[in-house]
């Protein structure tokens, strides 16, 4: 045999062997075989009280619950999950025979809860948090399972998760649970006590407190020594917080505190909860009390673990006065400057927005100020003479209150605020009567010049430039509401009453606010690239 024959022998049989053995390191049926045997439920007929606490400490119908229905009984799931990995995709649990699981026998179930390995489909996808529901004792599992099956049937698969290659392979998921999935199941610390105990077994397996309130790593593994210490929420929407007894967590929080938390939703200095966390309130409130303050006891025990939230310094531990960074106490013009576009984009463009509050004029050679537009704005270009455009905004005046113009009828979502002289020159289009309150609204247009300069073609820029500082500004104190939890109109009390309590400056304030605005849950339009009001 030739040198070169026997390479490329070798060469199959490595390939060879390297597929078997991915095969069956990979197998749904590996990781069972190489892992201790549990404990299976006895004969005693399914508490189904017990399985309804297990639900809701489970939290079970915030991702599954049928999309829009707003009925928890009905678990059609549809719920999307986008992540760096890609989309996952929350399945039917229903107990409808094909489409849900209602056709699983208890053996199925519980090897889906403890092992990861979905009937038909094989390894689970950890976004399914069988890492915390090993936990669970069998007797539980099966009065979850039996409570599940007394919930209404619904009709309708949800679409497969869609995920970036190599996360696509699912089989590939039996290497992620042999690695990272232990099996072992909770066994009482006898020198803790009842209470602990319970609390313990709760936070760590039903409730899977953990699977929020970590960080990742690049595997999608929790760090066993960053447990319970926050990190980005996997959406990309804010940061979830430190739950540990550190002083960057919840160390302050009193037992009490914490049961209050778990009942009610308000932390120790009155913030409520905000985003998935309210989601999760509503099942924790309708827990015993007695689980709630076990809860809350395990919770107290956590070792500290110094994880700032986001956009927050980490704590001076030394004696020391130490200053923030200059880059940390103002987070103003600098950040919007960078904002703007290249002239040369300027100068291309017919469709424009505000970055920071301009100051305008009527005329074109005018060197007084007849008023200001502000952030977000959408302006289209009328004219260009050297240094200064001549643009128009278009918008809504509400009857008597001229001097500012609006983005929508009814609602605040301020484009400019003008002077008597420019309220003369605005030309009314039509009035229109908002019926709830009685008030005519006039839609007009007015036309201005602006300095030919800090003003961006990209509004989705200007959008993820508020996001980031809402985030960073707001996270170190809060759970981040969704944009959509408020009305327009309320986000202007909301931020108002908060921004003494941060470093921004009237103008990323003012962006801010007209992201939030148009993003809100009554007007949402901001979302689809570009704000409501001003010119097309």
């Amino acid at each position: 045999m030739t040198t070169r024959k026997r390479s490329l022998a070798i060469g199959a049989i490595v390939a060879l062997v390297s597929v078997v053995a991915f095969l069956l390191l990979t197998a749904p049926s590996t990781w069972r075989l190489l892992h201790a045997s549990r404990d299976l439920p006895d004969a005693s007929t399914p508490d189904l009280k017990n399985g309804r606490t297990q639900f809701i400490a489970g939290d079970c119908a915030t991702c599954h619950a049928s999309v829009g229905k707003g009925d928890e009984t009905l678990l059609g799931g549809g719920r999307s999950l986008d992540t760096a990995f890609g989309v996952f995709r929350m399945p039917n649990i229903s107990s409808h025979p094909n489409d849900g699981i209602g056709g699983w026998t208890i053996e199925q179930f519980i090897t889906a809860m403890r092992e990861g390995v979905i009937p038909g489909k094989g390894n689970a996808y950890p976004s399914f948090p069988y890492t915390s529901y090993q936990r669970m004792t069998a007797n539980d599992l099966r009065d979850l399972f039996a409570y599940m099956q007394t919930l209404p049937p619904v009709a309708g698969k949800v679409p497969d998760h869609d995920l970036k290659f190599p996360f696509s392979v699912r089989r590939g998921v039996g290497l992620w649970r042999l690695a990272f999935l232990d099996g072992k199941p909770l066994t009482d610390d006898l020198a803790k006590g009842e209470q602990w105990n319970r609390g313990r077994y709760l936070v760590e397996s039903s409730a899977h407190c953990v699977e929020c309130h970590s960080p990742r790593n690049v595997m999608g593994a929790i760090p066993f020594a960053r447990r319970f210490s926050g990190g980005p929420n996997p959406e990309g929407t804010g940061h979830i917080p430190n739950i540990t007894q550190d002083e960057t967590g919840i160390g302050y929080w009193s037992v009490n505190d914490i049961a209050r938390y778990l009942e009610e939703g308000v932390n120790p200095i009155g913030i409520k909860a905000g985003g998935d966390m309210k989601e999760v309130i509503v099942n924790t409130a309708r827990l015993s009390e007695s689980d709630r303050l076990a809860m809350a006891v395990y919770l107290k025990s956590l070792p500290g673990v110094e994880a700032p939230n986001a956009g927050a310094p980490r704590p001076n531990r030394t004696e020391e006065v130490v200053l923030l960074p200059a880059g940390q106490t103002h987070a103003g013009p600098s950040r919007l400057a960078s904002l703007a576009s290249p002239a040369d984009t300027l100068a291309a463009e017919d469709a424009l927005y505000v970055v920071s509050p301009t100051p305008f004029t009527l005329e074109a050679g005018g060197t007084g100020e007849d008023g200001k537009l502000l952030g977000a704005t959408r302006l289209a270009v009328l004219r260009r003479e050297a240094e200064r455009l001549q643009v128009r905004v278009e918008g809504w005046q509400q009857d008597g209150s001229d001097s500012a113009m609006y983005a929508l009828r009814g609602q605040r979502i301020m484009l400019a605020v003008l002077s008597p002289e420019a309220i003369a020159k605005v030309e009314r289009v039509r009035t229109e009567r908002d019926e709830e309150t009685g008030q005519d609204w006039h839609e007009g247009r007015l036309t201005v010049w602006i300095p030919a300069a800090g003003l961006s073609a990209d509004l989705s820029q200007l959008w993820k430039h508020s996001d980031e500082t809402y985030r960073q500004s707001c996270a170190s104190c809060h759970a981040l509401p969704h944009t959509d939890e408020y009305l327009a109109n309320q986000w202007i009390g909301t931020l108002g009453a908060m921004k003494r309590y941060t470093s921004l400056d009237d103008a990323e304030y003012r962006l801010m606010l007209s992201w939030l605005q148009n993003h809100s849950k009554d007007v949402g339009g901001g979302a689809h690239g570009k704000p409501h009001g001003g010119a097309e």
